[in-house]
């Protein structure tokens, strides 16, 4: 579940893209969570890809008041850039990237107006609703996940200032990108051990039934025997 690009049309790599570090979380999440009977409704990558792509093509204004409400949660840095976005969507000129406190004009996107900033309401709601399920069963990975959220967030917007930016600017937003994904990946390896208890605790209860039964193994058998004789001797 990793592109080698971005699907609002980016291209930046940084050990793997946004759209990879999106992927990768619902991934553990999701794969956490199927140990619950009851988490059917837990949505799969593929499926979040899906509702991105329909909350960019019918942009629902309830998407708006969502991905705001859990910026406000994950990254309310963020919110500023947010509303900027919103801004370009309606500017003619196309958008302006702000790098070290100074607008600069970026790529337009022509026959494509609010593309960047409707793929950003997407995935922040698309993410909120997930994190929303997640709490219900188990607050500490829905934590760990909203934070992981929260850095690929700001991972979107460097990425978006990277494009128009000089070379010597890209050599600092590198550096402070490589720094949010070593907060990701930190984070992943917290998801990850979390998940390796449960494999363990699940193992050593396999092992308990296991050797309940090799210990009581007389008695099963002769349940089984007798439960053999008395379905062989009743009325038919």
């Amino acid at each position: 579940m990793r592109n080698s690009r971005n699907s609002n049309g980016g291209g930046l790599m940084v050990g793997r893209n946004v759209c990879g570090a999106l992927a990768l979380t619902v991934a553990l999440a999701s794969r956490v969570m199927a140990q619950d009977p009851n988490a059917q409704d837990m949505p799969n990558p593929q499926a979040m890809q899906m509702q991105v792509q329909h909350i960019m093509q019918q942009r629902p204004r309830e998407a708006e008041a969502a991905a705001r409400a859990f910026l406000q949660l994950v990254a309310p840095e963020r919110i500023a850039g947010l509303d900027s976005l919103r801004q370009q969507a309606s500017a003619p000129s196309g958008p302006t990237y702000m790098i070290d406190g100074r607008p600069v004009a970026g790529p337009s996107a022509e026959g494509q107006p609010g593309n960047e900033y409707w793929m950003e309401v997407a995935q922040l709601t698309v993410q909120f609703d997930m994190v929303q399920k997640l709490v219900q069963r188990d607050s500490v990975r829905a934590q760990l996940v909203a934070k992981m959220f929260g850095l690929e967030a700001n991972a979107r917007a460097l990425q978006r200032a990277y494009r128009p930016a000089t070379e010597t600017q890209r050599t600092l937003l590198r550096s402070q990108i490589e720094t949010l994904i070593s907060h990701h990946f930190d984070l992943e390896n917290q998801l990850r051990q979390l998940e390796i208890k449960d494999i363990e605790r699940r193992l050593a209860e396999v092992r308990a039934e296991s050797q309940r039964r090799i210990d009581k193994r007389a008695e099963f058998i002769k349940f089984a025997v007798d439960d053999i004789i008395r379905d062989a001797i009743r009325p038919r």
